[in-house]
């Protein structure tokens, strides 16, 4: 799927003069076809219609793949970015080599909006999650940082419809 690249390193738009870079390899040939692939085998992508982008994280690393160029986010130098994207591409093509035994995934996902997360929650700010607030808990359910199980009165029994819903966007 992906032979070869061009490696770019520049300082992140948000955080200019910081002492982390991102990372971007220009591939010569479209990759949007193993995008439905990695869809379906990524934990909690981000995936555009028509195979435009799919984003995902892992750890600290932000990894945003289009038809012709893969950025990661957090990189210290150039050797960290080469062995970062080597080591991404190779994870890749393994998804793409093993396409026959994986079925593809081309619904589009994208993350849940707060307010969204906020209308399913019991709204009780009991303070049971450790968090202040049940919109502080949605900030935290969205980012990927709690679970919807770490909310108590989502698991009461009132609550299934909401605790199913909340399942469905992938929380």
């Amino acid at each position: 799927m992906i032979e070869g690249y061009e490696l770019e390193l520049y300082e992140p738009g948000c955080a200019p003069g910081a002492s982390v870079y991102s990372a971007r390899a220009h591939i010569d040939n479209d990759v949007s076809e193993v995008m439905p692939y990695l869809n379906a085998v990524l934990d909690r992508p981000l995936y555009g219609e028509n195979n435009q982008f799919i984003v995902w994280e892992e750890g600290d690393r932000g990894y945003a793949l289009r038809p012709h160029e893969l950025a990661v986010s957090m990189i210290l130098d150039r050797k960290q970015a080469r062995e970062v994207l080597d080591k991404t591409i190779a994870e890749i093509n393994d998804i793409w080599e093993r396409r026959s035994e994986i079925t593809p995934d081309y619904s589009k996902k994208t993350k849940p909006r707060i307010l969204d997360i906020l209308k399913r929650l019991p709204l009780t700010n009991c303070g049971d999650c450790g968090l202040p607030s049940c919109m502080a808990f949605a900030a935290q359910l969205a980012q990927g940082n709690r679970q919807s199980k770490d909310c108590l009165p989502l698991l009461e029994e009132e609550s299934t419809e909401a605790l199913r819903v909340l399942k469905e966007m992938g929380l």
